[in-house]
């Protein structure tokens, strides 16, 4: 037997054993009132999480959004048979026509203005790893294993070649 043989070896109980870097400690459960404890803080944590990525998200697809939303909001204001158009909002340009122009632009252009701003989150949240920040459940019941100490492997300078 080889040596990498020798340490994924069968165990007695038939399980394989892993090498001691990667061997997972123990986990011991956590007192009942720790427990709790915890879930309560990792829901919290877990909801704070959840409202901040919804106001990304809500800011990148509104702001998307935001001008078939202008387009929409003057179409339906200026338009005479939805509102009597005041001389303030309106201005002399925008005729029955006009504002009817605005409303089918501003529909027409709701789908790809969201699929932009949901493409601009998808992107955002890869790129941050905001999936990665929600904390499982498992943590509250069980403790933590102290981190043993990362030990480098050093490899011997190698000389560089150009070919």
């Amino acid at each position: 037997m080889s040596h990498s043989d020798v340490s994924l070896a069968v165990a007695g109980d038939d399980a394989p054993t892993m090498p001691p870097p990667y061997t997972p400690a123990p986990r011991k459960p956590r007192e009942p009132l720790d427990c709790w404890a915890c879930a309560v803080l990792i829901t919290a944590h877990n909801l704070l999480v959840g409202v901040s990525n919804l106001l990304i998200f809500i800011a990148l697809c509104g702001g998307a959004l935001a001008p078939a939303g202008a387009m929409l909001v003057y179409g339906f204001l200026c338009h005479p048979k939805f509102r009597r158009p005041t001389e303030q909002l309106c201005s002399p340009i925008l005729t029955p026509a006009a504002c009817t122009a605005l409303l089918v632009f501003g529909i027409a252009l709701l789908l790809p203005l969201l699929v932009l701003g949901l493409a601009a989150y998808a992107r955002l949240a890869r790129g941050l790893q905001l999936g990665s920040c929600f904390l499982p459940y498992s943590r509250a019941v069980y403790q933590t294993a102290p981190q043993r100490p990362h030990v480098e492997k050093r490899r011997p300078q190698e000389g560089k070649a150009w070919v």
